[in-house]
């Protein structure tokens, strides 16, 4: 559906567009006869505005429409991650690191640090470090 808007909107508006500014050059071109410039203002009114019309409107629902999915996608990224890191926490005991998060939920370490550095305000995580130097991130009940 989404390749037949995509293929329809681009005819419409290569339709449309061309031809739009072919007629307003007719209309305004002080040698065109009378007659010449009604015709040019009924194909412009009937045929070419519309076709640019339609053309922007199926446009715009497509940005629209990737615009959703996107916001979708993310919606359940944060969903997963959520849940994700509710799991950890559980298994571990309220802690959790930088890097258990990273490789279990398939993210980087950037995106991991800064989704448990979130995390970590919104409920009052105390830190710690480990043997290893790693902080660990401690969530209590």
């Amino acid at each position: 559906m989404k390749l037949i808007k995509k293929f329809l909107a681009l005819c419409f508006l290569l339709f449309g567009i061309p031809f739009s500014a072919v007629m307003i050059l007719e209309i305004l071109n002080p040698k065109t006869a009378s007659q010449d410039k009604k015709d040019a203002v009924a194909a412009l009114t009937i045929l070419t505005i519309p076709s640019t019309m339609i053309g922007g409107y199926l446009s715009w629902s497509l940005v629209q429409q990737n615009r959703k999915e996107k916001a979708l996608l993310l919606q359940s990224e944060q969903k997963r991650l959520q849940l994700l890191f509710l799991e950890l926490i559980e298994q571990n005991a309220g802690t959790i690191t930088v890097l258990q998060l990273a490789k279990n939920a398939e993210i980087s370490t950037q995106s991991s640090k800064q989704y448990l550095d979130d995390k970590a305000k919104e409920l009052n995580a105390s830190f710690e470090v480990n043997e290893d130097g790693n902080i660990l991130y401690r969530f209590s009940s």
